[in-house]
């Protein structure tokens, strides 16, 4: 299995399991609620609302299309998954016109008569709530528009924007039972939601977002960016404490705890606190994020600039710094020296003592080098045993004489190993760039590096100078 169908697998797991369940309670509800006439299996408290048969046909419909699209079906299984997809819509639609026309189409009792709600009076007896056939649109429209937009690379799909707000009507629905409000059950309540349907919504609603792994909600779920973090932390936050502490507000009126004038006191007071504690905690998560974030942004600017085994400039960022200063030297008429330093039978050491000996000499050697040249000089090493020393306002007998303290430096480190001691020298050119002479940074380092192979050439540990048109030995 490939890693992205493997990081797919808890969604789908989600997703099968949210439909099966579905589908497993709406049969129940069919079959053992309406079919034997059960009523403790069509409402789950004792006198509330009960899940209406037509609710229970589309919720199962609606599951089983959940089921065969939300793995990206083709052909037959896709065909019935549509078809099964399109049994809620057309519930809700017929529901929606008896409400809004006022007019009744004989389906409300269709297969069962809903004797609890004639012997309560209700208006519809067996017709389910508006809010339930709104719902059946929003997820008709999802199970549809489950693969819409994804040629177009929407933020958000449209499966996405309809599954929100049926979740949202779903829950609202489940708030009015937690808080015992009587316009959401009891007998004068038969055309409202009732507790299973909600929760069946919610549970399609959450299948929905996360049955396409490139969504927009799976990306503020799933992201590591400080957005990402702050949604998921602020938002069971933000449902759980204001739905706790109304729930307290009317538990503690209605146990005589306190007075409405004073529960709400204490409403607004808890509110503001726990609004200021997310605020606290926000800002600290965020001040957190942002100092890893710099810290990373530190780390990759050293590997950026940084040679990994020396700590000096590398090649890329020393030939920017050359770059700023020759065009310094073009506008205000700076000087300066590059030194190009090479080190003389340096494979030798790799060989006989080990590549670890070699990488010692190349830290001792930058040691030495960066120790020798001022804070406002650039030292890098370009590659392999080459270095380079960019030496502000120095004249070539400046850039010379420090090249020679250079040497003798070179020349006296020692390294001790049990293969033996290993010491090297250096070849060192010199190249000037002042305002009468501004060249490229590549022909500047062209210069040098041709000095250093005539110093090299001579018997190597000396300093040659470059010339506008020859090369000085020492």
């Amino acid at each position: 299995m490939s890693r992205a169908g493997a990081d797919r697998r808890p969604y789908q797991l989600a997703l099968t399991v949210t439909g099966w369940s579905v589908a497993a309670m709406a049969l129940a509800v069919a079959l053992v609620g309406w079919g034997l006439d059960v009523a403790a299996v069509r409402s789950v408290f004792p006198g509330a609302v009960g899940m209406k048969f037509q609710t229970a046909v589309g919720l199962g419909a609606g599951a089983g299309g959940l089921l065969l699209l939300g793995r990206e079906a083709a052909g037959r299984r896709r065909t019935l998954g549509l078809v099964l997809a399109a049994v809620p819509a057309l519930l809700g639609a017929i529901v929606l016109c008896e409400y809004v026309l006022g007019i009744r189409l004989g389906t409300d009792e269709l297969l069962f008569v809903d004797h609890a709600g004639r012997a309560r009076g209700i208006a519809y007896p067996g017709r389910f709530a508006p809010t339930t056939a709104v719902c059946f649109e929003l997820l008709s429209g999802a199970l549809l528009t489950l693969d819409c937009g994804r040629r177009w690379r929407w933020r958000w799909r449209p499966s996405e924007l309809l599954a929100i707000p049926m979740a949202i009507v779903a829950f609202m629905s489940l708030i009015g039972y937690a808080y015992s409000i009587p316009a959401f059950y009891g007998p004068a309540s038969a055309a409202k939601m009732a507790v299973n349907t909600a929760l069946c919504f919610v549970g399609l609603a959450v299948a929905l977002l996360v049955a396409r792994p490139r969504g927009r909600f799976l990306e503020l779920a799933t992201t590591a960016d400080p957005g990402g973090v702050m949604v998921r932390r602020m938002v069971p936050l933000c449902l759980v404490v204001p739905l706790v502490l109304g729930w307290l507000h009317l538990r503690t009126v209605a146990w005589g705890v306190f007075d409405d004038r004073v529960g709400t006191w204490w409403l607004a007071a808890a509110t503001v606190a726990g609004l200021v504690a997310m605020m606290w905690w926000c800002a600290g998560t965020l001040s957190r994020a942002d100092r890893a974030r710099r810290a990373l942004e530190a780390q990759l600017y050293e590997l950026a600039n940084r040679d990994a085994l020396t700590g000096l400039y590398n090649r890329h960022r020393f030939e920017e710094e050359l770059g700023r200063f020759l065009t310094r030297v073009r506008r205000y008429g700076a000087t300066g020296a590059l030194l190009l330093l090479d080190l003389d039978h340096f494979k030798p050491i790799n060989d006989s003592l080990g590549h670890e000996a070699g990488d010692r000499m190349l830290r001792a050697v930058a040691k030495v080098v960066g120790g020798l040249v001022r804070e406002s000089d650039v030292v890098g090493r370009l590659g392999g045993d080459e270095f380079a020393v960019l030496l502000l306002e120095a004249t070539q007998e400046d850039a010379v004489a420090r090249a020679e303290e250079l040497l003798a430096a070179v020349a006296a480190i020692r390294i001790t190993t049990r293969a033996g001691d290993g010491w090297t020298s250096a070849s060192i050119g010199v190249a000037v760039a002042d305002a009468t002479s501004v060249p490229a940074p590549s022909e500047l380092l062209g210069r040098a590096d041709a000095a250093m192979y005539r110093a090299k050439r001579a018997g190597g540990d000396r300093v040659a100078a470059a010339a506008r048109g020859a090369a000085l030995v020492s």
